[in-house]
């Protein structure tokens, strides 16, 4: 079956929401990476707040400097600080990422729906084709069977 007469109408309206899918899992990607940047960064905040609190209780039992002590914990407080920052950050991008995903959910269905309309209208095209082929072999047929008859008629 020739298809090179088929043109689905809505193949420019199709390859605009792929390129549009296409940007959103790329701006998905990036969204995933800076969660894990994000997730990173937290920990090695984590990891530094449990070495200061080590060495604010060593540098306590030591020297028992109460302003060195003092400057410790503030510190520790700074990082805590920016720790529940980071924490805030990351539910945000989290959040971010949520919504683009439901997004390009969104688009993939609707393309899906796209695919399954373009193969309907694929269906009808090739029956339509399908339906005047059998027409003009019929018509073929019928004038070569008039043809035939009046070969006889000559003939007899």
């Amino acid at each position: 079956m020739d298809l090179r007469g088929f043109t689905y109408q809505l193949d420019p309206v199709q390859k605009q929401a792929q390129w549009k899918l296409d940007i959103l899992e790329i701006d998905l990607a990036k969204a995933q990476h800076e969660v894990q940047q994000c997730e990173q960064l937290i920990e090695q905040l984590k990891l530094r707040e449990q070495e200061q609190a080590q060495l604010a209780r060593t540098s306590w039992h030591s020297h028992m400097n109460v302003s060195v002590h003092q400057s410790a914990l503030e510190f520790l407080l700074t990082l805590k600080a920016e720790m529940l920052i980071k924490q805030e950050e990351l539910i945000s991008l989290q959040n971010k990422c949520s919504l683009i995903r439901q997004e390009c959910i969104n688009l993939q269905q609707k393309m899906e729906l796209f695919d399954s309309h373009r193969q309907e209208c694929l269906d009808e095209y090739i029956l339509e084709q399908l339906h005047q082929q059998n027409a003009e072999i019929d018509r073929d047929w019928n004038a070569r069977s008039m043809w035939r008859a009046k070969k006889r008629e000559a003939n007899l």
